[in-house]
């Protein structure tokens, strides 16, 4: 049975997938395989399982096998890249070999002659040979077997950043970490806002490697001991991705810190984000208010910037005038004046602001109130009619108000101007493929204040698969905490009272806590307490 069949059979990609795929394949010389990942129709991991299973050869998920490098050795340097094969193991006078393809017979008794062992071939997915390939040999050729100039050091280590770009791109990542460490390069993949560890690199690469980086961002490389900042595009599968560097030194050399933003991201509706009915007319009703400010506030990576999109998206038209103020720019609106704060050219939200209130805007985004400047432009902006959207970094709904206060805004300001304030988090998803029942434990119905038929509920968990890359999550949603400002809430934030006491009152007039608002997804089986616990404070 060919490969395409058994994707089939095993119900992992349609037929009329197939077909698109085998079309495309005509007019290339690359593998069904690759084409299949790349339209987005199955995973790598899919791909080498049924490979695997047609040749009856056993599946190993490599990346999370820690590999001596005396077993590296086992085979030349020559024959591992030229086969694509890793060593990763020798038991009982056995070597385990790691390979994308089946090897022929011919290449398996050479290589049986050479180790002086017996041999087990296993298959995994191409992307991990080749990172692996790199980590242990980035420094060899298949001829040679060392680097002779530096063009040749160069090529590696481009080869090297492309294919982990690459690799965070399937995997979903949304930021890259290239940590140096004593003796290693250590590099982690944030994947649904958490970071995984990926095959580190040698440590003598990370020169190289961060130089590559500031290069391609137009950095200094000569400057090795202030911080710097950059950007770059790549180009993966037919997508444009912008790539923001961040670079720090630190006592075993630099870090750099790469942000993935894809050019072409899809914008959300708000009824994709995860927000509870109630919740969503509620927030539906406060953007239709002709003036005052609406604050959506959380930590960085919250999804702050993704629900004023939305918004925006929702309420654009022909006969409103929209400008937004934002550092950077992460997705382009259609129809929308979109302003990216340049300290070079002297363009920061306040003086932005200033110019944005000339041009006779109906509805102001700022992407960030960071100082006292900005926030009075914006209360004056909603206070002579204008509808006004910003973030703000608090911990919860209430808190906003009190931060304000803080940076030296005047409290009948605030009071008069604001209508509403949403909080949120990105929580994970469990994910379908590996979703387990189970009952709740006591200690997890009393951090839920939790009792009565309510503790019988069923709740789920992700066990881990090769779908969510044993994570057990897959996929992200937003929790929400809506304030709406009422009267004796205007009262307590002329009275400068505290954060908690407007929050309780808040909730005797039916606000949700984020971690209530978590709950309800517990019940619906979309996520896990524990999930909800890791991004929530307790009520």
């Amino acid at each position: 049975m060919r490969i395409g069949e058994s994707l089939v059979k095993n119900r992992i990609i349609k037929e009329d997938q197939l077909k698109e795929a085998l079309r495309i394949q005509v007019g290339h010389h690359d593998p069904l395989g690759k084409i299949l990942v790349e339209l987005g129709h199955c995973l790598e991991e899919d791909i080498s399982i049924v490979l695997a299973d047609l040749f009856q050869l056993p599946y190993i998920e490599l990346e999370r096998i820690k590999i001596d490098k005396n077993i590296i050795q086992s085979i030349p340097v020559n024959l591992a890249i030229r086969y694509k094969i890793i060593p990763f193991k020798i038991e009982n006078n056995t070597l385990h070999l790691a390979c994308s393809k089946p090897l022929e017979q011919r290449v398996i008794s050479n290589l049986r002659r050479i180790a002086n062992r017996k041999i087990i071939i296993f298959i995994t997915t191409d992307s991990i040979i080749g990172i692996l390939l790199k980590r242990y040999h980035f420094d060899s050729r298949p001829l040679s077997g060392a680097i002779s100039n530096e063009e040749d050091v160069e090529q590696s280590v481009i080869s090297v950043l492309n294919d982990y770009i690459s690799k965070a791109l399937i995997m979903g990542a949304s930021d890259i970490h290239v940590e140096p460490q004593k003796n290693r390069i250590r590099v982690r993949f944030r994947i649904d806002g958490v970071l995984n560890e990926m095959p580190d690199l040698p440590h003598k690469m990370s020169l190289s490697l961060i130089s590559r980086i500031k290069i391609l961002s137009e950095l200094d490389i000569s400057e090795k001991r202030s911080p710097q900042d950059g950007s770059f595009i790549f180009s993966h599968n037919d997508e444009t991705v912008d790539v923001r560097t961040s670079i720090l030194p630190n006592i075993h050399g630099e870090k750099a810190v790469l942000r993935l933003l894809s050019t072409q991201r899809r914008l959300m509706s708000l009824e994709s984000l995860g927000m509870e009915e109630d919740t969503l007319q509620e927030f539906r009703s406060l953007l239709s208010l002709p003036h005052g400010i609406i604050l959506i506030t959380g930590p960085t990576g919250s999804g702050k910037t993704t629900t004023l999109y939305a918004s925006l998206q929702l309420i654009r038209s022909v006969d409103m005038n929209i400008t937004t103020i934002e550092n950077p720019v992460e997705c382009q609106i259609e129809g929308i004046t979109q302003v990216q704060v340049d300290h070079a050219h002297k363009i920061t939200f306040a003086s932005a602001l200033r110019h944005i209130l000339r041009q006779d805007p109906d509805i102001i985004m700022v992407g960030e109130i960071r100082d006292k400047e900005t926030a009075e432009i914006a209360l004056r902006a909603a206070l002579t009619g204008h509808l006004v959207f910003a973030t703000l970094h608090t911990n919860d709904a209430s808190s906003a108000l009190t931060r304000l206060i803080d940076m030296g805004c005047e409290p009948y300001l605030i009071s008069s101007t604001i209508c509403g304030i949403v909080a949120q988090r990105l929580i994970r998803l469990n994910c379908e493929h590996c979703r387990t029942a189970y009952s709740a434990r006591e200690t997890q119905l009393k951090a839920f204040n939790v009792t009565g038929k309510s503790a019988n509920s069923q709740w789920f968990f992700g066990r881990g698969c090769r779908h969510c890359h044993k994570t057990g999550f897959k996929g992200r949603i937003g929790i929400f905490e809506l304030l709406k400002m009422s009267n004796d809430i205007r009262q307590e934030v002329v009275r400068q009272s505290t954060a908690d006491k407007i929050k309780n009152i808040a909730i005797s007039r039916g606000m949700r806590s984020l971690r209530q608002d978590g709950y309800k997804k517990i019940l619906r089986g979309i996520t896990s307490p524990e999930e909800i616990l890791r991004v929530t404070a307790s009520d």
